[in-house]
């Protein structure tokens, strides 16, 4: 009988045993002993490297390394990144990373995700930790991985080999990307990561590399996890419960496996952290005119100049009669009073009361410094961490038909489920809210003063108080089930692996925003004036003219104070938006791989396939929400559907075998022709080589052409919305005011291509054993990015540059706002990323136990944007994510990330320290650091190739220290306890973005821990 595990992976039996020794298989691999002083290092031997990283599902790359292997026991190494397997054990050139099962238990992280987005190739991640806010795309609570920074949509995702149905239908760099959570972790052998491009290997989405969660589907017996943590804070707390279970049946010829798990995360709300005490924050300099002045400020004790939570009035108004010049219809219109406004600075607080508000001594926009900063800052108010719950289902089960062919059927069920009750307040700061002279709430002595003044109406910004805050509920259910064959056969004397499957994957995605407010029933609702007839209260909308049309289902809402309005009134201006879409993803694919001769250096390798793959989406959003009639969400029911058919070819041609100067040179070669039903026809390739002079060294080398498809939201969005706080720069005075916008499909994007270059070196000094090093460098050109125009971007083209297309674009309300900016994604952008990624890693016996030492890193050369208007932007080391970096979705990042770890292993015990950090940074590379007073004009910034001048660019490195204890219990399981951010560090100071950053919190919530110390325990167990 043939070799079960063997088949039914779909990697074939090897003759040969493995005789070179090979080092890891990347420059960033957090591999096989990252964190841990055990487990399937490079320097193991191959009966340890074959227990820990038992080979992947059929359609995982093949050509993984190990170090010093001479056991003919070994009969196969397969790790993602390649196709093809090796008698030898043939490393594909591209660098790939490992994060095997007990490094991922060492982490005992909250999520998987948590533990991957450690190697430090991966950065700007969106995780329920750092992303709560997201209600408007829909991607709140999700996991989704980023390698190099450059969008998660070009980080493919598989498992076992096999793609995974998006789980977003977002535009931009979350556009279809895949949802980690529903991995079932407790099932994961290992986490591969193809850190190089790989759509020759694997098609669409592989740009920038790809993350392959292989599963255990061998395992035999029960196993388990019940796991507990929280911060020191009391906050955060977590749990986790996992249970996984195998047998065999029928002689062992076939294999019934089942995992589940639930995990309840409970978040963190508001923030109640020591080093947010200050609110630490960017605004443009009022005094930037003046001699010596930076344009840009970074300020402490902040707050916003433009809103209170029981309302602050902004300016006094008239009523002026105007033509429209489209319609040539007369009205009235809103238009500032002369004068002074004596009511500017007039709170409104508990019971309506009205106070005198202090402004700060620097007001510009919606920021200012001082004052009353503490009064109307609204930064601790929102959700850091976001709750989730959730839940995995996995069963499969595989039969061996006959001992060359094996049929198996996976089914896969998860659903996570988030509840962001503090999203951000409801805001109306900085204009939109009138109160008029004849409004019922409006106090006698505000009265008296607007009736002496001439003063028709006040403008009120507010972040009403009375009302809940917005609330974001995002469920998402998967239903995955994978159906196919797998096996091996005899032509001409030589072993051929063949497999074959049908994938098919629905992901339903449940958006709902409780107490979103309905803004023409908020601007009814304010219009509260008493009836002459009757004495109530009356309210409705406006016309032209400015008269109230009394509508009796309004419900009066009073702007001005704090526990003023009823229950009624807040029931009548919310109500709940709801979007409700399914993603459906069907593959038929089919591969083949064998060595059909042998040339004059050793086996010649070939693998080709084929594969057709249908995406689409369907679905239904509330009347609403369709209508945008929202403060936020205003979701809109994304519909279409593509369809692609590809073919594939690799090869791997030996040149040269065991001769003076090269022990082993190889080529690696892959092509593969893809026909897209709507962007069209593309082809894609890929050329290494490996090179090993000696057994103690190799080098390698690839180039590729690589893309990106565009997704199912970027060709089909119907308009999905947002709102964020911008500049209108088509008004008097540039006010600054809260814009809904809106982003539609476009269905004449292409694909993005990108060339990707890899260059490294790999030493195994046989005269140090236990040693290994790593250096890669990679350089990764994209043309075509697709991208989206920002709304302060398309002001700024339309205002500042004249472009009639952005101008279009820009659709302003009666009384002359803005009230949407529509966008669309564009092939406009072009991105290069290049840097060093470097490893090592040494393990040697130290008293009566093991120490294991590493230190890898990635270190940024360029990360550089064009962006739509032809400017290159510098994003390496720009650590900040919203200080209104340039235009347009750039690139940024640290200089560098590193992990450096040391651990000990004395059975039963074993403990490891790691460290793990970031470099310091800039706000902008483009901004001119100098002192207040000696700054130089905005002539003289350009003459240098600078933007703009800015008192302080300087953004703090961080480093946090992670300890993990294990002890083993004999014949059952493991205790274990890490505690995370063992300082209990604080993130680094920094400042919140000129727009709407200010309730977004203080620091990059991609790059700082800002929950302080937490920790992990739990037990494990196995029977």
């Amino acid at each position: 009988m043939h070799d079960r595990s063997a088949a039914r992976s779909g990697e074939r039996p090897v003759s040969a045993a493995i005789k070179r020794a090979l080092g890891p298989a990347s420059v960033t691999l957090l591999a096989l002993t990252s964190f841990v002083a055990t487990g399937a290092m490079a320097q193991e031997t191959a009966e340890q490297v074959a227990q820990a990283s038992p080979s992947p599902a059929p359609q995982s790359a093949t050509g993984g390394s190990s170090s010093n292997i001479s056991s003919d026991t070994l009969e196969a190494i397969t790790v993602t990144g390649s196709r093809i397997a090796r008698a030898d054990g043939y490393e594909a050139p591209t660098p790939v990373s490992v994060l095997g099962a007990e490094d991922l238990n060492k982490m005992a992280t909250v999520t998987i995700a948590d533990s991957v987005n450690r190697l430090p190739a991966f950065t700007n991640s969106q995780t329920p930790r750092n992303r709560s806010s997201n209600i408007s795309s829909g991607t709140a609570g999700t996991n989704i991985l980023n390698l190099r920074g450059l969008g998660a949509n070009r980080t493919l995702v598989l498992q076992d080999g096999k793609r995974m149905v998006g789980s977003t239908i977002a535009t931009g760099t979350l556009s279809g990307a895949v949802d980690v959570n529903m991995i079932p972790s407790g099932l994961v052998q290992r986490v591969d990561v193809v850190t190089g491009g790989a759509s020759a290997v694997y098609g669409s989405d592989a740009l920038a590399g790809v993350v392959n969660f292989v599963l255990d589907k061998e395992f035999t017996g029960v196993k388990g996890n019940v796991d507990y943590g929280a911060t020191t804070m009391g906050d955060g707390e977590n749990y986790k419960v996992s249970l996984t279970a195998g047998t065999g049946f029928a002689d062992d010829r076939g294999h019934l496996l089942f995992s589940g798990e639930y995990s309840d995360d409970k978040g963190i709300i508001g923030n109640n952290r020591d080093w947010a005490d200050d609110s630490f924050q960017l605004m443009n300099n009022p005094l930037a005119s003046q001699p010596g002045q930076p344009t840009l400020l970074t300020v402490h004790n902040a707050g916003v100049a433009n809103g209170t939570y029981g309302g602050l009035t902004l300016s006094c108004r008239n009523i002026t009669p105007y033509v429209d010049l489209v319609t040539g219809q007369p009205g009235n219109r809103l238009t500032a009073a002369p004068g002074a406004c004596g009511l500017r600075g007039t709170q409104f607080v508990t019971g309506g009361a009205a106070i005198p508000f202090q402004f700060g001594d620097l007001v510009n926009g919606p920021t200012m410094r001082g004052g009353d900063w503490e009064a109307s800052r609204v930064d601790r108010a929102t959700t850091i961490a976001l709750p989730l719950q959730r839940k995995t289902l996995f069963g499969r089960a595989s039969f061996d038909i006959t001992d060359n062919v094996t049929t198996f059927v996976d089914l896969q069920w998860g659903k996570t489920w988030s509840h962001n009750t503090q999203v951000v307040p409801i805001l109306n700061n900085g204009g939109s809210v009138y109160v008029y002279q004849d409004n019922a709430f409006l106090a006698p002595e505000i009265r008296d003063v607007m009736v002496a003044n001439d003063i028709d109406a006040i403008e009120i910004g507010t972040f009403n108080g009375d009302m809940h805050y917005l609330q974001g509920i995002n469920e998402r259910e998967l239903k995955r089930g994978v159906f196919g064959f797998e096996g091996n056969f005899d032509l001409g004397g030589r072993e051929w692996n063949w497999d074959a499957a049908y994938v098919h994957g629905e992901q339903n995605i449940v958006s709902l925003t409780p107490t979103n407010r309905v803004n023409s029933r908020y601007s009814a609702a304010i219009n509260a004036v008493r009836d002459p007839a009757t004495g109530n209260i009356v309210c409705g909308p406006r016309d032209q003219f400015l008269n109230i049309v009394v509508d009796p289902n309004c419900r009066p809402y009073n702007p001005m104070g704090l526990g003023v309005n009823s229950p009624q009134a807040l029931d009548y201006i919310t109500d709940m938006g709801h979007s409700d879409i399914t993603l459906k993803q069907q593959v038929l694919a089919a591969s083949m791989s064998g060595e059909p001769f042998d040339n004059w250096a050793g086996p010649v390798s070939l693998a080709f396939g084929a594969e057709h793959r249908k995406e689409s989406s369907d679905g239904w959003v509330s009347d609403l929400d369709q209508a945008s009639a929202f403060f936020a969400g205003n979701y809109k029911a994304t519909i279409g559907e593509y369809d692609v058919t590809e073919g594939f070819v690799e090869t791997v041609f030996p040149l040269l075998s065991d001769v003076p100067g090269a022990d082993q040179l190889d080529f690696n070669g892959a092509v593969r022709y893809t026909d897209y039903s709507v962007s069209g026809e593309v082809t894609t390739w890929k050329a290494g080589l490996v090179w090993s002079p000696l057994e103690d060294m190799r080098f390698r080398f690839t180039r590729s052409r690589d893309i990106r498809a565009p997704g199912l939201g970027e060709l089909f969005n119907q308009g999905s919305g947002g709102t964020g706080n911008n500049i209108d720069l088509g008004l008097p005075g540039n006010p600054t005011y809260f814009m809904q916008s809106q982003t539609i499909g476009n269905l004449n994007l292409k694909p993005e291509e990108a060339d990707t270059t890899g260059i490294g070196v790999v030493l195994t000094p046989r005269f140090l054993p236990g040693f290994t090093m790593s250096i890669d460098y990679y350089k990764i050109e994209v043309d075509g990015t697709i991208a989206v125009r920002t709304t302060r971007e398309i002001i700024e083209n339309c205002y500042q540059r004249g472009d009639a297309q952005m101008c279009s674009q820009i659709h302003r309300n009666a009384a002359g706002f803005i009230d949407v900016v529509t966008s669309y994604p564009e092939n406009i952008v072009g991105e290069t990323a290049s840097g060093v990624d470097v490893d090592a890693t040494y393990r040697l016996p130290v008293g009566p136990g093991d120490l294991t030492l590493r230190a890898m890193g990635t270190f940024v050369d360029k990360l550089e944007t064009i962006n739509t208007l032809g400017q290159k932007i510098d994003g390496k080391g720009v650590n900040s994510d919203d200080a209104g970096i340039g235009l347009g979705a750039e690139l940024s990042g640290p200089k560098y990330r590193y992990l450096l770890s040391a651990g000990y292993d004395l059975n039963p015990f074993s403990v490891t320290l790691t460290m793990r950090g970031i470099s310091s940074g800039v706000y902008n590379n483009a901004f001119f650091e100098c002192a207040v007073g000696s700054c130089p004009s905005s002539s003289e910034l350009a003459a240098m190739g600078y933007t703009n001048s800015i008192n302080d660019n300087h953004i703090d490195a961080a480093h946090y220290f992670d300890l993990a204890v294990n002890y083993q219990l004999e014949e059952f399981g493991e205790l274990y306890l890490v505690i995370e951010n063992l300082t209990d560090e604080d993130p680094a100071k920094v400042a919140g973005g000129r727009g709407a950053g200010f309730y977004q919190g203080q620091s990059n919530v991609e790059l700082y821990d800002r929950f302080g110390t937490m920790f992990h325990g739990g037990v494990r167990f196995k029977f």
